[in-house]
């Protein structure tokens, strides 16, 4: 009997970030995991103008209070590019890292033991997530996943069911919501893992390619107060609890 295929695991990374790719193509081949590389979208010097009716930078504006960068555009097209390739491919179910990921054993685990088919999506390294108090998984050992009570920041890995690809895809043209999430990842289930099963570096200058051309958060619309999903968001928030 032929083994099972292995999950198919994408890693976008942008062509002159060969330190990066070094690195993570190690780290997967220490794990005995296949991967292939996806060539990111470079918007740290402007966006081609073909993608330009990708984009929606007045609905940006007004999501974030302030314009959205083209990098953090360039991000968002690079994510969709890999949800529209799930689609297009017609996979079950896939992983997506970030180049700068760094992984633990626990993926080799996650992806031999099938449990990313807990759920149509799992983040497996996060910023400032919360989780619902109730509604606890136990994936494999004493690894938990748990429903995310409202977005968590950070896309450098997750797994995602075709079924999410299409829905991510749907919401993520034209760009409007800065990385992470083109939408409310709640509303399929999305699970976070407790504790997390791929680590991410710290947060300084020069390590991030979105940080040139953000600029400074600007004050939302209070609009946002009359919008039933902001009344859900606050009562979720509510039942949950912090773990990263």
């Amino acid at each position: 009997m032929p083994d099972t295929p292995q999950l198919p695991i994408f890693v976008i990374t942008l062509d002159d970030c060969t330190d990066r790719q070094n690195v993570i193509s190690q780290a997967f081949g220490d794990l005995g995991l296949s991967f292939e590389f996806v060539p990111a979208i470079d918007g740290r010097r402007g966006l081609a103008p073909e993608l330009h009716c990708q984009i929606d930078r007045t609905a940006g504006a007004y999501n974030l209070g302030r314009d959205i960068s083209d990098a953090e555009c360039a991000a968002s097209l690079s994510h969709a590019s890999v949800y529209r390739r799930i689609v297009n491919q017609n996979l079950s179910h896939a992983l997506i890292f970030e180049d700068d990921a760094i992984l633990t054993p626990g993926v080799k685990t996650f992806v031999d033991s099938e449990t990313y088919r807990a759920a149509d999506m799992v983040v497996l390294n996060h910023l400032n997530a919360r989780v619902m108090k109730t509604g606890e998984q136990i994936v494999f050992e004493d690894v938990l996943a748990r429903p995310l009570a409202v977005p968590c920041f950070r896309a450098a890995a997750y797994s995602v069911s075709g079924k999410a690809a299409a829905w991510l895809l749907d919401a993520a043209i034209p760009i409007a919501m800065p990385p992470d999430w083109p939408a409310d990842i709640t509303q399929i289930g999305a699970l976070a893992r407790d504790p997390e099963i791929v680590h991410h570096p710290p947060e300084t200058p020069g390590q991030s390619t979105l940080s040139p051309g953000r600029t400074i958060r600007g004050r939302r619309s209070l609009g946002r107060l009359f919008d039933p999903s902001y009344a859900r968001r606050v009562w979720r928030k509510a039942q949950s609890e912090k773990i990263s």
